[in-house]
């Protein structure tokens, strides 16, 4: 009951968010890949060239520091210098990189000069060898090898789940060294940086990142790897709807300068001086809203068990408050038994990654073959002098393969290609002399797809092969045959000592082929489609390209924004009524006020008449003098005056009920209006519809229709 949440909260919870543990470089919870931390960055992050080099910085910092070369200058290390420069260019020549690649590089470096010196003479090869080596022993370490298996890092993956659903992810890192710690954690900045930079900016929340005690991170002097990106969240993520909190129980080792930029404190009690001297120079001027530092430090000092101090940049005295209980045993770290319970409850089940099928596996390529080496097939890190070279692998001879489908009973065979109709042009797929060819049909056409209602533009090159045979229907563009050739790769010229099948006689008039080019456009056309996500009440369609879990996220996004623009809205409304009624509970007290303080001055004259008229009467000569009546009659209209005061209390005080009243229905009037505008737009998702957008039956477009003679097994 103290913690203030229900079971029915607590199911909706999980009802509507899917709840990951992830323990990068262990596999006791769910493994977390770090392939993808050094994939090339997002185009808006390669765009930007400030981003991009502070990306190309600190992932080379943060490699550094991994291999045991802590404190490397990006301007002043050599070291730091030539990573970076490798990095870049692997980003910018459209690759991703990995460690292999970068070990091969480094030995056999892809550029010639760094500035205007020449690479053997800014670093040379002895010193790239002992680099090179220092990353060897990296991946060939066991325990290095953990980081390189599990699901793929994606920023956009831990925040949701394939179908868009939010996702709440923890990453663990307590079960690694110092090293690892700050070179996982530099990277995942790095990657949240280049996501962000590719969202649109927006004032409503779209996702928060927690970090549960960034001590080592952020320290006042020192410029660990992860301390320049931290920076730049701090500085800039608000403006993309990214949420930061940062907590720490060390208050006296923080950047307070850097957290200048920080929103909301929430302080909890400070026991030593030097602490929370250290957190009120970096939070607090020298007053805040009438209260001193010195006072605002005694009452830090004074906090009690779960009570809080918050202080917001919006100004204002700062608010104590007290937390409700936590709904955790505050237990301490999860042990890794724990952690494999929680990851099992969650109905987590690891997926081996499938082996590569041989056709599947990549060449390493020589150094004439580009400068991207493909993950996984590095080639062996030889030492080699820089004269030497290495040889690129001399292919086997492939032979030309057989048209699927062009199989069958034999057939008239001539050594010269029959005649087709005039002005059709005739192609062939070269083969091995001796072999016998068949006709085939090839259509290469354009399909042209556009919506402008939908913003939807989309061209896509279409090749279809279809056997021209000898039956009643000599061609069926349904029954395709799986070829993927284009034009250029057809010769013009017959190959040497083929073999022809017959050509159909359909074959030698031209009005066969007018039929069937149409024949092929409709076939083509009634094939054609593309299928796009749609919400129509924003007004939303997504992109060609864009995966489920990336538009459901963009819809929500959208309607956090549209509902709290609404939420504005009705709360100004309400503001409004809330003024006039506020007026009237103030007037209305001031009445109650006015009121009591006649009701009491009638009591104190009544008092004072019916006193003067008993002593009259008592010290009077006469009992029924004319002075005697006049002050009891006199006395009997204070009291009346006085009853009637106190009447009109009464009624000021229930005049006041009433309009506190109206108050509280027009907040629990509010309350309701917002809890509808919530469900409605909480559920957008649900309204997420998929449209097929055909193209017009004009905008299939047939650039050839050709007659090719292609080798049959």
């Amino acid at each position: 009951a103290d913690s203030m949440q229900d079971g029915e909260r607590i199911r909706a919870l999980r009802q509507n968010a899917e709840f990951a543990l992830y323990t990068p470089g262990g596999q006791f919870g769910r493994p977390l890949s770090l392939e993808g931390m050094f994939r090339k960055p997002a185009p808006a992050a390669m765009e930007d060239p400030e981003v991009l080099q502070e990306v190309v910085s600190t992932t080379a910092t943060s490699l550094l520091h991994l291999v045991g070369i802590k404190d490397a200058d990006p301007v002043s290390s050599k070291e730091h210098v030539f990573l970076s420069t490798l990095i870049q260019k692997t980003w910018q020549d459209g690759y991703d990189l990995t460690i292999p690649t970068l070990i091969h590089w480094i030995s056999q470096p892809p550029i010639k000069t760094i500035g205007v010196m020449d690479i053997d003479t800014y670093l040379p090869e002895k010193e790239r060898t002992a680099l090179a080596f220092r990353f060897n022993n990296l991946i060939a370490s066991p325990a290095f090898k953990a980081f390189m298996d599990g699901e793929p890092f994606d920023i956009p993956s831990l925040l949701y789940t394939d179908k868009g659903k939010p996702k709440v992810s923890v990453l663990s890192i307590a079960h690694l060294a110092d090293a690892e710690r700050m070179f996982f954690v530099t990277l995942l900045l790095n990657r949240m940086i280049a996501w962000m930079r590719t969202e649109q900016g927006t004032s409503s929340l779209r996702a928060l990142f927690y970090m549960d005690e960034v001590f080592g991170y952020f320290p006042p002097i020192a410029n660990p790897p992860a301390k320049k990106p931290l920076l730049t969240l701090l500085k800039t993520a608000r403006a993309y709807g990214l949420g930061i909190v940062l907590a720490t129980q060390n208050p006296g080792d923080i950047d307070y300068k850097g957290l200048s930029n920080v929103g909301t404190w929430f302080v909890g009690r400070l026991t030593t001086e030097r602490d929370r001297t250290r957190l009120l120079e970096g939070m607090a001027d020298e007053s805040i809203e009438g209260i001193s530092r010195a006072e605002l430090g005694k009452l830090i000092a004074g906090l009690q068990q779960r009570q809080y101090l918050m202080r917001t940049v919006r100004g204002g005295e700062p608010i104590l408050f007290q937390t409700r209980v936590a709904m955790s045993n505050l237990g301490g770290p999860l042990t890794r038994d724990q952690v494999r319970l929680l990851v099992s409850q969650s109905g987590y089940l690891p997926q081996a990654a499938p082996a590569p099928e041989p056709s599947q596996i990549p060449v390493p390529p020589g150094p004439d073959q580009g400068f991207f080496v493909p993950e996984g097939t590095p080639e062996p890190f030889v030492h080699k002098s820089s004269g030497e070279g290495i040889p690129a692998p001399i292919p086997a001879p492939v032979p030309p393969p057989a048209a699927a489908g062009l199989t069958g009973p034999p057939i008239e065979q001539v050594s010269v290609a029959p005649q087709a109709a005039s002005g059709i042009p005739v192609s062939y797929l070269s083969g091995t002399p001796g072999q016998t060819y068949k006709p085939t049909l090839a259509g290469y056409l354009t399909v042209y797809i556009k919506d402008d209602k939908r913003n939807i533009s989309h061209t896509e090159n279409v090749s279809r092969f279809t056997p021209l045979g000898g039956g009643v229907v000599p061609v069926e563009w349904d029954n395709k045959l799986d070829l993927d050739l284009a034009l250029a790769d057809l010769d013009t010229e017959p190959p040497a000592g083929a073999i022809y099948a017959d050509l159909p006689p359909e074959a030698k008039l031209k009005t066969s082929f007018t039929a069937w080019q149409r024949a092929l456009v409709d076939t083509v056309w009634r094939e054609s489609a593309v299928e796009v996500r749609e919400h129509k009440k924003l007004g939303l369609v997504s992109e060609l390209d864009e995966e489920e879990r990336d538009f459901v996220a963009r819809v929500n996004m959208v309607a956090r924004e549209q509902r709290d623009i609404e939420r504005d809205e009705i709360e100004a409304k309400y503001d409004k009524k809330r003024l006039a009624i506020e007026e009237r509970i103030a007037k209305a007290e001031e009445r109650v006020d006015r009121v009591k303080d006649q009701a009491k001055d009638a009591k104190v004259q009544s008092a004072i008449s019916f006193g003067a008229a008993a002593l009259g009467a008592v010290l009077g000569k006469s009992l029924v003098s004319q002075s005697n009546v006049y002050k009891s009659a006199t006395a009997a209209k204070s009291l009346s005056r006085a009853s009637k005061s106190s009447g009109n209390v009464g009624r000021a005080e229930e005049s006041m009920e009433r309009v506190e009243q109206q108050m509280a229905l027009l907040n629990e009037d509010m309350e309701k209006d917002i809890k509808a505008l919530s469900e409605r737009y909480d559920k957008a998702a649900d309204d997420i519809i998929t449209t097929t957008v055909k193209p017009l039956k004009s905008n299939v477009v047939v650039n050839a229709m050709v007659l090719v003679w292609m080798p049959r097994n």
